[in-house]
């Protein structure tokens, strides 16, 4: 894939899985945005493969894809497979009863649009034609990591003793406010990590204090929509899954590119929360709320775009680059294999039982062994050109 196409369908892919984050998850952008982002994502990602889907069409690369392989694992070999449909509507039938017995009222919020988005994979995934396998076992494998990174954790804190997503854990504070406090620092700025509540003599692990521009603190309380943790599962997600349908087999490339990629989708998310921050100590709660709420969102597209576009680039991502195979060298008929001259039956000269003909004194001025096998007991002479 040329550069050019290779930038676009980064670009693409970061949009599309922007604008299903927008659109499934929580945001205080409209989904109306995330709508545009989606169908400006699929647009790029056609245009930037359309050379691509001119071209005639190769064989299939021999060995099954990562995902292919997890997916066989989950199913025991495929003997599941035939009650996937049978899950898919059982993850249907738990996001109903846990809205009706859990919530006392039926509301589909982010996580159970999650849930339907991976009961919809599981039913239809038995019905999708084999030409399409590879774009089959993303979804799946996107749908079920997505699943276990955000639906689940995210339930468990929405079910504690607070009642609500309780995003005051030291979790909170060692992933994501410290680090951004740490880094705030570093440009000068005195913040307060984490908040102590002096009532209740209790630390407020989700909560920074910050200066303003007229020197009165800012308490900065990062609430689970606030927090990155959508954007991040979501992209962290699709970056696995995409590289689980380009591989064949778990290597130190793939692990490099995955821990690579989960961290720099950690430090994107640190990096927005950054200039957040510096934009309230700036210009005060209300242009920093304004940026968090409009904004925020794209600065993590910006860095996530800019890191996979170095990613796909370092590791031939999209090119179809394989480990090159060292062909063997073919003998040259008719020439001497050390300096390269023609033979004649005047310059005397000794094939080798691997079929490669030299000239005696080339040979004799090499050591005395043959240049492609390296064995000096087969050497017999000829007189063949």
């Amino acid at each position: 894939m040329k550069t050019s196409d290779r930038v676009l369908f980064v670009i693409g892919l970061v949009l599309l899985f922007a604008g299903l984050d927008l659109t499934i998850l929580l945001s205080h952008m409209s989904r109306l945005v995330g709508i545009a982002l989606l169908a400006a994502g699929l647009g790029l990602l056609f245009w930037s493969v359309r050379s691509e889907a001119a071209l005639p069409v190769k064989k299939p690369v021999k060995g099954r894809n990562i995902a292919a392989k997890l997916i066989d694992m989950l199913t025991l070999q495929g003997r599941l497979r035939a009650v996937l449909p049978v899950a898919g509507l059982a993850v249907i039938a738990a996001v109903v009863l846990f809205n009706l017995v859990v919530r006392d009222e039926f509301y589909l919020g982010s996580n159970d649009y999650v849930a339907l988005f991976l009961a919809g994979t599981l039913v239809a995934y038995n019905y999708i034609p084999a030409k399409y396998a590879v774009e089959r076992d993303f979804a799946m494998l996107f749908s079920i990591l997505l699943f276990l990174l955000l639906v689940i954790p995210t339930t468990m804190l929405s079910t504690g003793d607070s009642g609500g997503a309780d995003t005051n854990t030291p979790l909170t504070y060692y992933l994501l406010v410290m680090p951004t406090a740490a880094l705030v620092r570093l440009m000068g700025v005195d913040v307060v990590a984490p908040v102590h509540n002096v009532i209740t003599d209790t630390y407020l692990y989700n909560q920074m204090e910050i200066p303003g521009p007229d020197g009165f603190p800012i308490s900065l309380s990062i609430a689970l929509s606030c927090s990155g943790l959508y954007s991040v599962a979501i992209f962290v997600s699709a970056f696995i899954a995409f590289v689980a349908v380009e591989y064949r087999k778990f290597d130190r490339v793939v692990a490099t590119l995955l821990m690579v990629g989960i961290a720099l989708a950690w430090i994107a998310n640190i990096l927005r929360m950054c200039i957040i921050v510096l934009v309230g100590t700036r210009y005060g709660a209300e242009t920093m709320e304004w940026v968090h709420n409009n904004i925020g969102e794209l600065i993590f597209m910006a860095w996530v775009t800019v890191f996979w576009l170095f990613m796909f680039r370092r590791f031939g991502i999209l090119d179809g680059k394989k480990p090159a195979e060292k062909k063997k060298e073919e003998p040259r008929k008719g020439l001497c294999r050390v300096c390269g001259g023609p033979l004649s039956p005047t310059i005397p000269s000794r094939k080798c039982e691997c079929g490669t003909i030299t000239h005696t004194g080339c040979l004799e001025s090499g050591g005395g062994k043959c240049p492609v096998c390296g064995d000096a007991s087969g050497l017999a002479p000829t007189d063949k050109t």
